[in-house]
């Protein structure tokens, strides 16, 4: 990889983890229990992780999420989240030449998989309790439904707009 694509790289990473972070914070429901919410964070690391390089993309969906965690005062969320979104990231491929492809749709599904189980397992281990995290279990399968549908609709309209080739255009 050459010095452009690196440095290209980079900015992207930074500006998706921005866009992560800011569609966690701004666009979100609460759903009471345990203090978490549904937002749109998710289908934006979808779109990430098949426009970057899954270890770009990872970082962006660690930093982007975590960074949430901590200016929404989720302190105690900030590990968990470091290591389940880019779990998360390694389902998708942006190696495709469309964003919605077999195996990213597949994706979605083991994806929102990953991080309701992960996130039980972080309020398990964080309350000292493996059954009171089992209350949030249903909230907590909204959120990769909803991530996963804005991500095929959005996705789907940006092939038709040709942004990975817009993307590819801009770095020759």
């Amino acid at each position: 990889m050459n010095t452009s694509n690196k440095t290209r790289n980079i900015v992207l990473t930074a500006l998706f983890s921005a866009l992560i972070c800011v569609s966690i914070i701004f666009f979100h429901i609460p759903t009471g229990f345990n203090g978490g919410y549904i937002h749109l964070g998710d289908a934006i690391i979808y779109l990430t992780a098949v426009i970057l390089p899954t270890p770009y993309a990872m970082i962006a969906a660690g930093i982007g999420g975590a960074l949430s965690d901590g200016l929404t005062g989720g302190i105690v969320w900030i590990l968990p989240t470091m290591i389940i979104k880019p779990m998360m990231v390694f389902c998708f491929s942006s190696k495709s030449d469309n964003i919605i492809s077999k195996r990213n749709v597949l994706a979605v599904f083991l994806a929102g998989a990953i991080g309701v189980f992960g996130y039980y397992l972080a309020g398990a281990i964080i309350s000292g309790n493996f059954l009171a995290p089992i209350a949030t279990l249903f909230m907590e399968m909204i959120q990769p439904i909803a991530s996963g549908i804005i991500f095929v609709v959005s996705g789907y309209v940006l092939d038709k707009l040709k942004l990975r080739d817009r993307i590819s255009l801009a770095t020759k």
